[in-house]
């Protein structure tokens, strides 16, 4: 069956990019697929995925061997064949991700605020800190001092606790005061988290994506090979935007805010990709045992609202 219009775009859109952006992609699809289905993938199995998407075995090859050097990998070998799964951190990395990838809970800001500030930790653990810290909507506010509306939670416990820094990171916890004027504080967010930039991405990203989503309305029975390539780049798109902006209330954004539209859209395809981009998984991709599994229970939360 020829490959539609739509995906085609879709797929020489992303081997035009200068870079690639093999390496998060690889990234995507382990977190996406694989991490659903049974954990681990033959790389064999990788290698003719990755091939409808552009990318040479050679190049597959090379990104996986970085990856597991990066320690995001790791690797099981038996007979000839090698299988991949990621690693106790790139799992955590990603599921960190998740949380914010997948979400559809509403935002409930109350005007608190919590500051972060690195005092004791070693340099060669803060660039690692401050990717993550990125992840979960914290940015820096002034030299030394990261911020976010609302507060960590759970997920930043568990990151300090990963790391081994809860004794080396000063957290406080703080209110807007009613001196600031909202104009003053508007423009603070709008400089630290670089909202005009983060904007425009989204506006391209709604650019790219809305004929993919007249092609998911349109189609009676989606084939599973388009839509798993479809699904995998919807969500690579998507998750790169939010490496770059995080959930802000909407009394700290700008009117008409692209992110809102971005997160419908992704919902609505991704749930319309998601049955028959499992078929393709579960028929065509190979683990360890053999064919990949059924998506776990967790899939089926994906882009679902959170109960209040």
């Amino acid at each position: 069956m020829p490959q539609p219009p739509v995906i085609k775009a879709l797929v020489k859109d992303f081997v035009n990019r200068s870079p690639m952006r093999t390496t998060s992609l690889v990234i995507s699809v382990f977190g996406d697929v694989v991490t659903q289905h049974g954990h681990t993938i033959w790389l064999g199995s990788l290698v003719n995925a990755l091939a409808l998407f552009g990318v040479n075995d050679r190049l597959v090859r090379t990104t996986v061997f970085r990856l597991v050097k990066e320690g995001w990998l790791e690797a099981d070998r038996v007979g000839r064949r090698s299988y991949y799964r990621f690693s106790d951190y790139g799992l955590h990395e990603y599921q960190r991700a998740a949380r914010r990838i997948y979400a559809m809970d509403n935002n409930d800001w109350r005007g608190q605020w919590q500051l972060l500030i690195p005092v004791a930790v070693p340099e060669k653990q803060r660039e690692q800190l401050r990717r993550s810290l990125q992840w979960q909507g914290y940015r820096t506010i002034a030299p030394g001092t990261f911020a976010k509306p609302g507060d960590g939670g759970d997920t930043l416990r568990d990151t300090l606790a990963e790391f081994g820094l809860a004794d080396k990171v000063m957290i406080l916890d703080a209110s807007t005061s009613p001196l600031v004027s909202p104009e003053l504080l508007k423009q603070m967010v709008e400089n630290s988290w670089h909202l005009e930039g983060v904007a425009s991405d989204y506006r391209d990203f709604l650019q790219r994506y809305k004929p993919l989503l007249r092609w998911s309305r349109g189609k009676g029975k989606l084939d599973p090979q388009d839509a798993f390539v479809a699904r995998v780049l919807l969500i690579h798109d998507y998750r790169r935007i939010l490496l770059h902006d995080t959930p802000l209330p909407e009394e700290l954004l700008p009117a008409r805010w692209p992110g809102a539209q971005a997160l419908e859209l992704t919902r609505e395809v991704y749930r319309a990709l998601a049955a028959p981009s499992i078929n393709y998984v579960m028929t065509q991709l190979e683990r360890g045992d053999g064919l990949m599994p059924a998506a776990d229970a967790a899939f089926k939360a994906r882009f679902q609202p959170v109960a209040p």
